[in-house]
């Protein structure tokens, strides 16, 4: 549940895009696309160990930005640098879909769909890429980005949404035993206690290292 919430939130449009769709391909899809992500993700945890071994950064990146001690270090950090670019060239415009599509029901409610406006598509492009711009260069680092998005929009997506979405369904009938009320009630209050705890914990760590 928590995957689902936190990571596939592109789900329905890619369902809807399939030829042929059916439950039976999206799973396959789905399994297919987990495989390979889990394959992607262990490889490069074992690469950078075997590169770097106990050197090796949070962000493994970083271990690129010098010397590697290997022949040709300065050609694989290259590589690695335009690799990334590329990454973040396909990524963002899957992630953006979804923020737009979001903000424009949130912002547009009742109005037509947003494939069927180009111009407040456009203008609602723009606007979320100038604050996103805006919003980078004044975060002075990414990780203190990723510390409260995990301790808040990561912790509610996982854990608070769908613990209230079950208790929701539960009072319009969709009954639920009195063991899945009490994991949705356990889920609702260890989220809050670990989202004001980590943001708690993070405004405490960084009023620490300014003194």
């Amino acid at each position: 549940m928590s995957n689902a919430y936190v990571c596939h939130f592109n789900v329905q449009p890619i369902y809807n895009e399939l030829q042929g769709r059916s439950p039976q391909k999206m799973n396959r899809v789905g399994r297919i696309t987990t495989i390979l992500c889990v394959l992607i993700y262990v490889s490069t945890a074992i690469s950078g160990y075997l590169l770097f071994g106990k050197n090796t950064e949070a962000d493994v990146l970083t271990n690129f930005d010098k010397d590697l001690g290997i022949r040709f270090s300065t050609a694989l950090n290259y590589i690695v640098r335009v690799g990334y670019i590329f990454h973040l060239i396909l990524v963002f415009p899957v992630i953006h879909f979804s923020l737009r599509q979001t903000v424009d029901a949130l912002v547009f409610e009742g109005s037509a769909p947003l494939t069927e406006s180009r111009k407040r598509s456009l203008a609602l492009t723009a606007v979320l890429l100038v604050l996103i711009y805006f919003g980078s260069t004044m975060i002075p680092s990414i990780w203190t980005a990723f510390k409260f998005t995990g301790a808040t929009t990561a912790v509610s997506l996982g854990f608070t949404f769908p613990a209230l979405i079950a208790l929701k369904l539960s009072k319009q009938g969709h009954g639920l035993t009195r063991a899945e009320k009490f994991l949705s009630w356990f889920m609702l209050i260890l989220a809050i206690t670990v989202s004001v705890v980590g943001v708690a914990g993070n405004i405490y760590s960084m009023e620490s290292k300014s003194e």
